[in-house]
Formats: structure tokens, sequence, C-alpha cells
């Protein structure tokens, strides 16, 4: 779940990290001298994209939120617009809890080179330092990061508080990823978020009521987003193509791209369908929805259980298809338990059904070749 930028302030500021005062548009945050006006996308580099603008006054800044609300920055349309108070920023730092999948624990990213030009940093002004789950975070990593950043003295206290509570908000909340770019150090030595960004891990949901009806804006393309809706994976790749693969699984997904490619397969989209087959609706019926708009000369379905019975994912691609009917050839190939019994339900309805991934494939090739 990528948050935006006013709900990710939102969890700092529940964990003790200090933000400006700001509020939704058309609200405007009380007390304010100046103002930034941000539009709210899952994106980057807002700043440089004219997704920014600063007010001096509560009618630039009504203006300013105008013409930001409905614009299109990057890839993304502007649906909502956060109005923040202006801060007398004095150094612009960087600092970040992540994933570190290779060492399997949490790192802290810091830089005193904050800012929208933070990409081009060189190595040696960036501090990595893990952080040992089960020690947690220790007094002597919050020095280092913080001697690393060397704030002014006044700021150091703040600036520690901030290390330590960004950490433990990471772990509370089960964030991927919390970052503060920039984070801003005040003429007054305070330390405040001037700008967030988290993604939040939505498999941990069932641990988190208070997350209520947080959600992440929808990212993708509105194929991606349909198959999303649906429950499942998808990520396009070859407007012009013309084949697309509908599989059981990440991994199989990547397996099947590779070999499809490698024997010459011009690919369309590539489909998760994760637990579809099992679920309520939309579930599989609206990954067939989806794929059906995309119109492909060929969908190749390769479905491998090992637990599950392979007939019963078969009726539920039946009933799939009745709903939603894939023009074009189908290839399917379907293993598992009861898999032979699947195959020959789903044969009579157009399937072109195979047990043998060679032999699907080889058919998906000559498919696409004779629809060509």
């Amino acid at each position: 779940m990528n948050l935006l930028e006013f709900q990710a302030k939102g969890l700092f500021a529940r964990h003790g990290i200090a933000v400006p005062k700001g509020a939704t548009w058309p609200d405007l945050p009380d007390s304010v001298e100046s103002y930034v006006v941000k539009a709210q996308v899952p994106a980057g580099g807002r700043g440089k994209s004219g997704g920014i603008h600063f007010a001096e006054t509560a009618a630039e800044a009504r203006t300013a939120a105008e013409a930001l609300e409905g614009s299109t920055i990057g890839d993304h349309t502007v649906d909502s617009v956060y109005v923040e108070q202006r801060l007398d920023i004095a150094h612009e730092l960087y600092l970040a809890v992540v994933i570190d999948r290779d060492r399997r624990c949490r790192t802290i990213v810091a830089s005193p080179d904050g800012g929208v030009d933070v990409e081009s940093v060189p190595q040696e002004r960036i501090l990595k330092v893990p952080v040992d789950p089960l020690l947690g975070i220790r007094s002597f990593v919050i020095d280092r990061v913080v001697r690393f950043l060397a704030p002014p003295p006044e700021a150091k206290k703040a600036l520690a508080a901030t290390v330590r509570a960004l950490h433990d908000m990471a772990i509370s909340e089960d964030a991927e990823l919390a970052e503060i770019n920039p984070l801003a150090v005040t003429a007054a030595g305070t330390a405040v978020a001037a700008d967030a960004k988290v993604v939040l891990d939505g498999r941990a949901r069932h641990r988190h009521p208070e997350w209520g009806d947080l959600s992440a804006p929808a990212e993708g393309t509105e194929f991606e987003r349909a198959v999303a809706a649906a429950g499942g994976v998808a990520a396009e790749m070859d407007p012009d193509g013309d084949v697309v693969a509908v599989v059981s699984g990440a991994g199989l997904m990547m397996a099947s791209l590779d070999a499809l490619v490698d024997m010459g397969a011009r690919m369309r989209c590539v489909v998760d369908m994760a637990g579809t087959p099992f679920g309520e609706a939309p579930g599989l019926v609206g990954v067939f929805q989806a794929v059906a708009t995309l119109k492909p000369r060929v969908t190749f379905i390769n479905a491998y259980f090992h637990t599950a019975l392979a007939d019963n994912v078969a009726r539920s691609m039946a009933n799939a298809y009745a709903k939603a009917p894939l023009g074009g050839r189908i290839v399917l190939r379907l293993v598992g338990r009861n898999a032979e019994e699947g195959r020959a339900l789903l044969t009579p309805l157009g399937f072109e059904a195979h047990g043998d991934l060679e032999a699907a494939l080889k058919a998906v090739i000559a498919a696409q070749r004779k629809s060509g």
C-alpha cells in the first residue's frame, strides 16, 4: 500500500514525528502565515513536475489548489490536494527505514544531502545501518546516524528522537518503507518531516484495525487495476503483443514469460491468477473479463497445483469463461490432482488442453503464427 503524503504524515504524527500543520483541500490549515500546496499522487518528483506550489496568502493557496485539482502529474491524475504550513528550513536531510531483504532486517538510510536531487547524492554521503531485529534500535545506532547527518547542536536531540520514532513506526505499522525527504531542520532547531512516503504491507491489514478505511490510490494501467480489483496481479508489456499468459503463481508467471519470449512469442501481458479460482466474485470472472478487453490472439493458461484439485479449478475456469468469453485461441496447460478430468471438462469449450508444458508452449507459438 503506497500511501499518499497526507496519509503518511497522519501515521507520522500518530507516532510522535513532527509534521507541518496541514489540511486536505478545500480546507486550509489554521494559523499559518504562508503555504505549500501539493498534488497528492503516488509518485516522486512532484516538485520538478509542477505538482508543488508555494503561496504567501490563503487566496493564493486556493488558486494553486484549484489549478492542481484534476491535473495530471506524470501518469497520475490529481484527485486530492494537500495544503500545509511552509517551513523556515535551515537544512534538508534524508532519512528512511527500509526492509533489507538480503540482510533480513530493517536498515536505516540517511544522508545530509536531502531534497529533490537526493538520487544524485554520491555513495560516500549515504549511510546505511542495519538494525538487528532481536536487539532493536540501540542508542549507539541512533548516535551514529545523528553524527553522520551532522545537524547543528541545537537540533541533535530532536533529530535523535525522529530517528527512533521513524524506526519504531516502521515496525509497529508493518511498513516496508518509511521515508522522510526532506527531513527539515528549521532555523529554530526542530526536526520536521517536510515530506513523507510510506509503503505498508497490505497483507498485514488484519493486524491493524486502526487502519480503518486507509487505502492506497490505484496504481498501474487500467488493465492492471482491473485485474488487481479481481484479486490477481498483472503486468502489461508490449501493446502490440498478441499473447496473454494467465498463470497460477508469481514464480510460474516469470518462468512462463521467459519460456515464451525465448520461443519467439510477442507478449501483450502476463497475469497471476493468485487465489481467484478459489474465491468469490469478481475472482476469476473479473480476471477473464479484463483479459477479454485486450482481445488477444492467443491466451495461454498455465495452471499447476500441488494441493488443490485441478478439476475444481477447471470448473472455476468454465464458469468464468461462460460469463466472460475469451476471444482468440486458448491454450491450456493444467497439471495437478484430477488434472485429466479438468482438461476433459474444458476441451469441449474450445480450450486446447495439454498436460505437458513443452507441448503447450509449442501450441502457443503455433497458434500465434497461424493467427498472424
